[in-house]
């Protein structure tokens, strides 16, 4: 556990302490995961900075064209929002699998992103929303696509001192869906997980975007599978053959939650599920 823990009031203020602050630092928000690790004994940095109130991460907000998510916001919160549920519905579907109700009461979105896990429930999808992330540093900031903040396994895009402001999501009609396999029905970490968003017409699949966890180095965008079922009717045929692509593109290890092979058959599985939940 680290020496000092400093806890800014706002981000003006948490750019003046830094100069004076050890090297060796870490921020926490929910501390679902940096907690956990100091009790471990693994993380040992010298400072955490608590930033799990600065008003400008802890908010909601809806624009002509998007929704922003804060990083500080906790899970619970967005499951209980109604602008989450209009224009994010993945998301607001991956909550019920995420952690436990007690942990989504701590637990943030920004944390779970920048935790980089692959099995990340809330990141997962995300990918599948589109959504891009917003970054600041020292008042400089930047915007990404999701998909470009991960860069392995507990590695992202952050340089030092880089916070995540929040996520971005376009305003879209469309449906969403998650489902994920674990060693319970809740409160466990995925062996293998499916996010899909779909702009739907007549039946068909206008626009669609599916995301994949614990099966890849990183949240996986499929975006072969996703191009493949553009403009398409979901078809059993269709759903077949995206349930077949969609192992392609994956690329799981077996670990002490489950051997490769079987979550590769499990993305077909899952995505054959999720797609006919849609139609």
């Amino acid at each position: 556990m680290p020496e000092i823990i400093v806890k800014p009031s706002n981000l003006k203020e948490l750019w003046k302490m830094l100069p004076g602050l050890p090297a060796r630092r870490r921020y926490l928000a929910g501390g679902t995961d940096l907690v956990t690790a100091g009790v471990a004994g693994v993380e040992h940095s010298e400072c955490w900075i608590d930033i799990g109130d600065l008003p400008e991460l802890g908010s909601i907000k809806e624009a002509a064209g998007s929704l922003f998510i804060g990083s500080g916001v906790k899970i619970s919160e967005i499951e209980s929002s109604k602008a989450a549920a209009r224009w994010c519905p993945a998301l607001v579907a991956a909550i019920p699998h995420f952690a436990s109700p007690s942990l989504r009461n701590m637990a943030t979105l920004g944390g779970n992103a920048a935790n980089a896990s692959p099995c990340a429930d809330g990141a997962c999808s995300l990918v599948a929303e589109g959504a891009s992330v917003l970054l600041a540093l020292k008042g400089k900031k930047r915007r990404l696509p999701l998909v470009d903040f991960f860069l392995g396994p507990k590695l992202t895009a952050l340089k030092k001192d880089e916070l995540i402001l929040g996520f971005e999501i376009r305003k879209r009609r469309h449906a969403g869906a998650y489902l994920k396999l674990g060693p319970r029905a809740y409160f466990g970490i995925s062996k293998a997980a499916v996010a899909v968003t779909a702009e739907l017409s007549g039946g068909a699949v206008k626009r669609v975007r599916v995301a994949l966890g614990s099966v890849a180095p990183v949240p996986l965008y499929a975006a072969r599978t996703s191009a493949f079922l553009a403009d398409k009717k979901l078809s059993a045929e269709t759903i077949a053959e995206a349930s077949a692509l969609v192992r392609t593109e994956a690329s799981p290890i077996t670990d002490t939650r489950s051997e490769a092979a079987y979550r590769l058959d499990m993305c077909g599985v899952l995505l054959e599920r999720a797609l006919k939940s849609l139609a």
